[in-house]
């Protein structure tokens, strides 16, 4: 066998082994996980001065502890991006800002908030 056929079989096994791990290699799941009815669920972002607010309020509450909240950061992380988009849709009533935006909570009923007054108004009340 001369040079070229040898460096064609080379190539095609190459190409043939690559394809397949592309092709059995797992995909990174983009399905929405459901909401869990027994959490708050706050989404923010990193930077957000209004989420900082926020967190500081978080932080120094005397109630922590006893309250689950899931957070999640949605400016870096795109399937956070992905559910909180999934969430806000599915708000109803929308809330008083009819634009997505963050800081915002789901609460464990399925209330949705957005901004940092209304977030720390409702944890402040409980």
């Amino acid at each position: 066998m001369n040079k070229l056929g040898v460096g064609i079989i080379i190539t095609t096994i190459v190409l043939l082994l690559g394809g397949g791990y592309f092709l059995t290699k797992p995909q990174e799941s983009t399905q929405v996980p459901p909401r869990d009815t027994t959490e708050y669920e706050y989404f923010w972002g990193n930077g957000c001065p209004h989420c900082a607010k926020v967190q500081e309020f978080f932080d120094s509450w005397e109630k922590k502890d006893s309250v689950k909240i899931n957070k999640r950061e949605v400016w870096y992380n795109k399937m956070n991006q992905k559910i909180m988009e999934d969430r806000f849709n599915n708000c109803s009533p929308k809330p008083n800002s009819s634009q997505m935006a963050v800081p915002f909570m789901v609460t464990p009923d399925g209330k949705c908030l957005v901004g940092d007054t209304p977030i720390i108004e409702l944890f402040k009340s409980l």
